[in-house]
């Protein structure tokens, strides 16, 4: 069992592209994971788990939420030693419940990864995963007889490449590289650049003072992401990380919108 608690600061909270449209804030986030670890054979193990989670930001409306969920993990040994392979199969399903009802359902996640320790300081990792977003559309209110309204059942691609260095003061380093290719959501002004190229259309009310009533699009969209972790150890079971992450995200029609986040977060092993 383990228990985390981050702040956090992104920059581009709706994914929009025009100035009069981006937005920035703050929050604080906890989760709570449970697993227990259980070997049928030598070399294969399985994990089963759930998760209790909330994010709350400090000044964007209906961002807000609770989560809980349950997933199960297969690692399978390719081999004996320390510096053996292992490929790793998940699935997980995360009900999650936002300040607005729109934005209320399941994500669901599979994913298959492989794993490898070089050297002691030296592990890399292979990730791919198939996401599923599930909402109850009729909760969606379209923002006009023109466009369906469902924009937050979404499905997404990733891939995720990750490097870990340990130095000698224990501490560890992680460059990570995301590419992510599906649908996602993003929160504009009325008439944006998303308007001829979106899928859906549906009303987003007031995410921020200034915001006014925003207009949310569904739109098809691929992904890059930078992300650089740095984790010092406090003590036998508690650590404490920043993390960097710089996206750079490619829409139909040609747009281009950027996002850059930063968290501080406190590991504990209860």
């Amino acid at each position: 069992m383990d228990a985390n608690v981050s702040y956090g600061f992104k920059d581009n909270i709706s994914n929009a592209v025009s100035s009069r449209d981006i937005f920035e804030d703050q929050f604080i986030a906890a989760n709570l994971n449970i697993g227990k670890l259980w070997v049928p054979y030598t070399g294969k193990s399985v994990v089963p788990g759930g998760h209790l989670g909330t994010e709350n930001f400090n000044d964007t409306y209906g961002l807000d939420r609770y989560s809980y969920g349950a997933l199960l993990t297969y690692i399978q040994r390719l081999g004996l030693g320390a510096y053996t392979p292992r490929l790793g199969i998940g699935f997980s399903a995360d009900k999650r419940d936002f300040q607005t009802n729109s934005r209320d359902g399941w994500l669901y996640r599979t994913n298959i990864g492989l794993e490898k320790r070089f050297l002691p300081q030296l592990h890399a990792k292979l990730e791919l995963t198939a996401e599923r977003r599930a909402a109850d559309a009729s909760k969606a209110v379209p923002y006009s007889d023109l466009a369906p309204g469902d924009v937050f059942n979404q499905s997404n691609n990733e891939l995720a490449a990750s490097m870990d260095y340990t130095l000698e003061n224990n501490s560890v380093i992680s460059v990570r590289y995301f590419y992510r290719d599906g649908e996602v959501d993003a929160s504009t002004n009325p008439g944006s650049e998303f308007f001829g190229f979106s899928k859906a259309i549906a009303k987003d009310f007031q995410l921020c003072d200034s915001c006014g009533q925003y207009a949310v699009y569904l739109i098809d969209a691929s992904s890059h992401s930078f992300m650089l972790d740095w984790n010092w150890a406090l003590g036998k079971d508690t650590s404490i990380s920043a993390n960097y992450e710089r996206r750079v995200a490619n829409a139909n029609g040609g747009i281009t919108y950027t996002g850059n986040s930063f968290i501080v977060q406190l590991d504990r092993r209860l």
